[in-house]
């Protein structure tokens, strides 16, 4: 039923947004780029399984500076009992100088949660500076570091609870593969400058096929590691293949 609930969830608010979208295309998203991406998985047997995943993103370009909003979201059961319940958000303004305009600054700020990993909700500031590496239709390639404040809070340990600074290396990476289709890596890595709160690192690999010009099909493999889990496995992984509307 939890799982009926949140895929009614889900489909309520991407006929929000197609809506939205359709208004006020002319006015209010003018300008805006991004895309929506919804995947299902249902296992029947021995064992009843079903997994939920959703994801979008949202662009504005101006002349020399980009403003980016993301989020995803995931679900699962397993003999209808929830196994995993995760969820994270990101928003970044980056902005280029320099010759070419191949350097940039970051500000963004990223909220996670990991309902099994015991993370009631992570927010982690950050700022830095970048390089644009590769930069074309076929191959780009941005790499950037910078430091930031990590902030955790527990759903059930919360004596664990912690704040603490910490720096971030990030890079992101999408090539052309056979005629259409893209091949894409995003890297994101948390050293913290306290020992004891270790490293976390999450990682998207994603293989993209166009279906027509506003739909894509997507699988994607996305690694959550942890090296101080706080008594839960460091290593989660999913395996997700779904659609990703284009607007």
């Amino acid at each position: 039923m939890r799982m009926k609930n949140a895929w009614v969830a889900v489909a309520v608010i991407v006929a929000t947004l197609s809506f939205v979208s359709t208004v006020f295309a002319s006015n209010l998203l003018e300008g805006w780029s991004g895309d929506i991406f919804l995947g299902y998985s249902q296992t029947n047997g021995n064992t009843e399984k079903t997994a939920g995943s959703a994801a979008a993103q949202a662009l504005k370009k101006f002349d020399h500076s980009q403003l980016l909003f993301k989020g995803n979201w995931l679900y699962s059961e397993s003999n209808n009992n929830m196994d995993g319940q995760k969820w994270d958000a990101l928003g970044k303004y980056s902005m280029d100088f320099g010759r070419d305009y191949k350097w940039y600054n970051f500000y963004q700020v990223l909220v996670d949660h990991d309902y099994f990993a015991d993370i009631d909700y992570r927010v982690t500031p950050s700022f830095g500076i970048g390089h644009h590496i590769a930069a074309s239709e076929d191959w780009t390639w941005d790499a950037d570091a910078g430091v930031g404040y990590r902030i955790t809070r527990h759903r059930v340990n919360t004596a664990e609870d912690d704040e603490a600074p910490t720096a971030i290396a990030h890079t992101f990476m999408k090539k052309r593969v056979f005629d259409k289709a893209f091949l894409s890596e995003d890297l994101t890595v948390y050293p913290s400058f306290k020992s004891e709160d270790g490293v976390v690192l999450r990682s998207e690999t994603a293989f993209t096929n166009p279906l027509r010009a506003d739909l894509d099909f997507e699988i994607k493999y996305i690694l959550d590691y942890n090296s101080e889990p706080k008594g839960k496995k460091k290593t989660d992984t999913q395996l997700i293949a779904g659609l990703k509307y284009k607007f």
